[in-house]
């Protein structure tokens, strides 16, 4: 048999069945069509010896969806990019905006927070304003719930939470859309309610609200990062996630191999004085992007009207290593504008913490960004079931890699600079980035990436 595409003797690497030794794998129409310790013929053959070809890494939580940023991303091995924390309150638009132009797979929630912007006709933005009704208000909860289950009956992925930044938001309202999850057997990925290690109001608080809400929906949950809401005690919400996880509750989370967050300033995460003592840090921990200058009282008041994005230098290092060694946990980059998270966040992975510190396997760190992605998402669409892992029949979204060279290279001061040692990517079978470089396509090529969405009810 001939293969549309044959790669030669590469270190093959499936977290599905932890398979791990070398092979030759053929090609066709999209898909794997064999994975032999022979040789084999194909129409175009390239050798991958000493290169590792894994599942192409999917990112369920990024806010950088443009050409721009879907170019980083292949660059850093991606293959499928996710926004199923904000999401959008227009699910057909969403993804109408996107269609055949779009290099690598792509999908959204529909969003508890822009489902609330749209109630209370707040103007087009990330998060609502501090003080804005869409942000405060407790009521419209009926008006709320219509728009997200009219989203998950146009093919949401998720249903996305962001809880700290709509403070008027009522427990039995997030528990009303928690229901409506279960029943299109979606997951909810969550920004909890509070951050920081304190007793009161604090992450712990917050995560066993999520807890309880599992317990009384059975909706499944994925707790967004980790490591910089919980802070000092994510080894304590990491044991917690592990007992429920044990006792029978769908629950997974997720972390970015990073210690600097990112939100906007004018957000309801800064809305009083204890953001200081809740996160551990003062005003000089903060960074404004646009004009990349560290923050005091002063500048804070002033950018805080304005608007923006900052960073935030919060997340100890253990919290970032507790959440690499946990086994539920995956990678999630929260990409951002200004953030270097949006570029490397995969090769960061495979180079500072597996090749250069030993802190998890490759197996493992592969597993993160691959298989465990693609799992929490196969029930709201089957189109996950044949990625995130290399066997015959699975779709052909593949990633090659040096791993003796790979990492990032984008730094907070130069956020854009694209990872190093990623040699090959492939998206439904054909290539994005090739012999190390980006694949520019004309204009009369249509791109590889393809919609990834739900059942469309409608």
């Amino acid at each position: 048999m001939e293969y549309d595409l044959v790669f030669l003797n590469g270190r093959v690497i499936n977290p599905e069945t932890n398979f791990d030794a070398i092979r030759s794998i053929g090609i066709i129409d999209g898909t794997i069509a064999s994975i032999s310790e022979n040789i084999l013929k194909g129409k175009i053959e390239l050798d991958i010896s000493n290169l590792i070809i894994c599942p192409g890494f999917i990112d369920v939580h990024s806010h950088a969806h443009t050409d721009e940023y879907y170019k980083l991303k292949c660059q850093d091995g991606v293959t499928s990019v996710f926004e199923l924390e904000i999401g959008t309150n227009d699910i057909d638009q969403w993804y109408a905006e996107r269609e055949s132009k779009t290099l690598i797979n792509y999908g959204v929630a529909i969003g508890h927070i822009p489902a609330r912007m749209k109630v209370f006709n707040h103007p087009p933005a990330f998060v609502p304003q501090s003080d804005s009704p869409a942000a405060l208000q407790t009521d419209k909860i009926d008006q709320i719930k219509k728009e997200i289950e009219y989203g998950l009956r146009r093919g949401a992925m998720a249903v996305g939470f962001g809880i700290h930044y709509v403070s008027g938001a009522t427990r039995w309202e997030i528990v009303e859309c928690f229901r409506l999850a279960k029943k299109y057997n979606v997951c909810c990925h969550v920004h909890m309610r509070y951050f920081g290690a304190q007793e009161k109001n604090g992450s712990l608080a917050a995560l066993q609200e999520v807890l309880a809400l599992g317990a009384c929906t059975r909706a499944a949950i994925n707790v967004c990062h980790l490591h910089s809401t919980c802070l000092s005690v994510t080894d304590k919400a990491l044991e917690l996630l592990h007992d429920a996880r044990k006792n029978g509750m769908d629950i997974t989370t997720e972390f970015y191999p990073y210690m600097a967050g990112c939100s906007d300033i004018n957000s309801a995460l800064f809305n009083d004085d204890l953001w200081q003592e809740q996160l551990g840090i003062s005003y000089d921990s903060l960074t404004y992007v646009n004009t990349g200058e560290r923050l005091d009282a002063i500048s804070f008041a002033k950018y805080r009207k304005e608007g923006g994005l900052i960073l935030i230098n919060s997340v100890p290092e253990q919290a970032v290593i507790d959440c690499l060694q946990s086994p539920i946990t995956l990678m999630g980059s929260d990409a951002l504008r200004g953030h270097p998270r949006a570029a490397g966040a995969c090769a960061r992975v495979l180079g500072h913490y597996v090749r250069e510190r030993g802190i998890i396997t490759l197996m493992e760190a592969i597993r993160k960004m691959s298989l465990l992605p693609a799992q929490i998402l196969e029930s709201a669409s089957s189109q996950m079931k044949t990625r995130g892992r290399i066997c015959e029949g699975a779709t052909a979204d593949l990633c090659i890699f040096d791993p003796m060279t790979i990492k990032d290279c984008a730094t907070y001061e130069q956020p854009k600079l694209p990872s190093q040692g990623i040699i090959h990517v492939l998206v439904n079978g054909r290539f994005v980035v090739r012999d190390g470089k980006l694949v520019i396509m004309d204009k009369n090529t249509k791109p590889p990436g393809q919609a990834i969405r739900g059942v469309i009810r409608d």
